[in-house]
């Protein structure tokens, strides 16, 4: 329970992750004033009656850590019904949707997950959950939502739209490009989502009303192959963010390869289908490093971030009746594949010295750590981790002057560990303490 704390905080002895700067500053103190950090080294009010005093000597402070991939809306009575039946089993019968957002939201944040930046759910829903926070109701993060992912008509899962009205929504002209942008800035959104095809001159239009109201766009190419906007494209109109490590794949081809993909872009479904499983077989073979250097090299040039979204991958890939009860083996061949492509091309990527976020693509909270260790074990070193779930997503929202790193001034969102996460980045899961907005939300 999330204790409301009147007095101020100091944390002393501290070891002190300056992801900033990428060192560690050993012993010292952090004292914090109502939802701010006031003051980083020896403190000098350590007498005030006041003042809840924490002996931190051998911890580790980090910031509040980011998720920056997740869909809450998934937490709504209209999805998750599997969920919903296995509370059900554990004898929780009513408020059912209640306690899942609720407890979700407090697993994220009593974990250190004290922001999400979350990529794709309505208006209506994320608002609603972001308001249960503000005034108390739940423990949670802050989040930063996008709304509703855009895209070109005909829209890839319109049906979703009957199950979360405003999920998706039509970017077909100049005109839909201003009324959304509009409206996301109206909605207190923080960033801009686009998702699969687009006519390139309609999204640097969008891009470009993004931009005038300071919100930042990511995008997700959507299909693996046969999308209209590939990344080394996006970068070209000036997009700074691309999300899943598979999605770098058909750059990537090898040029026969791509050749023979771009001559079946008005093919009819089937023969598409044919030619996407001819790659899925080839699998890693089918990829020129060459040409994925080239595109690494255009990322590095343009500062652009990724996230890779590995974990899921593998948990659909492991798990693949969550896809489809009827044809498990089908999507376990797949997800399998995709993983597998993902996790090279994300080696690769990291090799390139890209800026990587950390990012589930769902909505559990242990998934955000599963996704940090998956991407230290294809090589992301620790401090790049901890920089990719803190300030570089903070920097990349416009936000780092409130979040993202333990500096003077900033919100008072502090991760307090009992091992080195730069020993391994595992250690990640041993917390001992949780503020968000300086107050304890968990205390091991």
């Amino acid at each position: 329970m999330t204790r409301d704390m009147k007095s101020h905080i100091l944390l002393k002895h501290i070891n002190l992750l300056d992801v900033e700067n990428g060192v560690l500053i050993n012993d010292t103190d952090i004292l914090i004033k109502d939802d701010i950090i006031k003051e980083i080294g020896r403190a000098k009010c350590r007498n005030e009656e006041s003042l809840m005093q924490f002996n931190c000597a051998g911890k580790f402070a980090l910031p509040g850590l980011f998720d920056c991939h997740t869909h809450l809306n998934v937490l709504t009575n209209q999805g998750n019904e599997v969920k919903k039946e296995i509370l059900k089993e554990g004898g929780i019968e009513e408020n059912i949707q209640e306690h899942l957002e609720k407890q979700t939201l407090k697993d994220f944040a009593v974990k250190g997950i004290t922001q999400l930046r979350d990529l794709g759910g309505p208006f209506n829903i994320l608002k609603d959950l972001k308001d249960k926070i503000s005034r108390g109701e739940y423990t949670g993060p802050e989040i930063f939502y996008a709304g509703p992912r855009l895209e070109k008509n005909p829209l890839t899962a319109e049906a979703n739209n009957s199950r979360w009205p405003g999920w998706t929504i039509a970017v077909d002209t100049r005109q839909d490009a201003e009324n959304v942008i509009q409206e996301i800035s109206g909605q207190n959104g923080s960033l801009v989502k686009t998702f699969g095809r687009f006519d390139t001159d309609i999204l640097k239009y969008l891009l470009d009303q993004a931009t005038k109201h300071s919100l930042p766009l990511t995008h997700d190419s959507g299909s693996t192959f046969f999308h209209s906007v590939p990344i080394g494209t996006g970068i070209d109109l000036g997009i700074k963010c691309f999300e899943h490590g598979k999605n770098l794949w058909y750059v990537a081809l090898k040029d026969e390869l791509k050749s023979e993909h771009d001559g079946l872009v008005n093919a009819q479904v089937e023969v598409k289908q044919s030619f996407i499983e001819k790659v899925m077989s080839l699998g890693t073979d089918s990829i020129s490093l060459a040409k994925l250097w080239t595109l690494i090299n255009k990322m590095l040039e343009n500062d652009v971030y990724l996230c890779p979204t590995l974990h899921v991958m593998k948990f659909f890939a492991e798990k693949p009746e969550v896809i489809s009860e009827d044809e498990p083996e089908k999507y376990k061949k797949i997800f399998e594949k995709l993983y597998q492509v993902g996790y090279e091309l994300t080696k690769e990527i990291i090799k390139g010295k890209i800026k990587i976020l950390v990012g589930q693509d769902g909505y559990i909270p242990r998934f955000t750590f599963n996704e940090m260790e998956l991407l230290k074990e294809v090589g992301l070193p620790e401090w790049e981790i901890i920089k990719g779930a803190s300030i570089y997503p903070a920097k990349w929202l416009g936000v780092a002057d409130k979040f993202g790193s333990i500096s003077p001034n900033k919100k008072a969102n502090v991760l307090i560990l009992d091992k080195s996460p730069l020993e391994h980045i595992r250690n990640i899961r041993t917390t001992y303490l949780v503020l968000k907005d300086g107050k304890v939300v968990f205390q091991g």
